[in-house]
């Protein structure tokens, strides 16, 4: 008993440096969801959301959002992210973080642990996405867009995002972003190489 409420008086101290504090520890504070529009009308708007639900509100550690490989912000429970691109590819990833950090190290390898879910949006001119994060209530099959998405992750229509967004708190301010801004992990030609090792030495 004594160890165990150690534990739980440790756990604070634990988490106090976590650079995803989850909504148990950070409820949102930001304005409800506001249809935004495009500044330029060559771009693309992404609205990136999670509905709010009861597990997702115990969380000590919101996941990380990543684009092209790079921290953009996190994604609590009940909040939304708007994205402006440029036309493009772009490789978004959804990561659980461990004590603070997300473990990039380890990823593209075997060892990879913390990747929830990853898939590439491809950005069209004046198009607005609707990307739904919810590991607990996948969206109705005849709202996703066949191929677009990856587990949690999925793209859904405009009908079931302006259905569920207004729920939603902004996180973060919107922000733009640029075609070709991709960040290569240091570590990727490292688990090449041992890939091709292990394929050399027949394992």
């Amino acid at each position: 008993m004594r160890r165990q409420i150690l534990s739980l008086l440790l756990l604070p101290l634990l988490l106090a440096g976590c650079s995803t504090p989850g909504t148990f520890f950070k409820p949102l504070q930001g304005p409800h969801f506001k249809a935004q529009a495009l500044p330029d009308e060559d771009n693309a708007l992404v609205y990136l959301y999670r509905p709010q639900s009861d597990w997702g509100d115990q969380e000590l550690e919101a996941p990380g959002v990543f684009l092209n490989n790079e921290l953009i912000g996190v994604l609590p429970s009940g909040g939304y992210l708007a994205l402006e691109f440029d036309v493009d590819n772009y490789r978004l990833e959804m990561r659980r973080p461990l004590f603070g950090s997300y473990w990039t190290l380890f990823a593209d390898g075997p060892l990879e642990f913390t990747r929830i879910a990853s898939f590439t949006l491809e950005a069209e001119t004046g198009a607005v996405y609707y990307l739904r994060y919810d590991e607990l209530n996948p969206p109705p099959a005849k709202d996703t867009q066949p191929e677009e998405g990856d587990g949690p992750l999925q793209v859904v229509g405009e009908r079931l995002g302006l259905e569920e967004l207004p729920a939603t708190r902004l996180v973060q301010d919107s922000q733009h972003y640029a075609a070709g801004s991709y960040a290569e992990r240091p570590q990727r030609s490292f688990w090449e190489g041992v890939g091709k090792a292990l394929d050399h030495i027949g394992i």
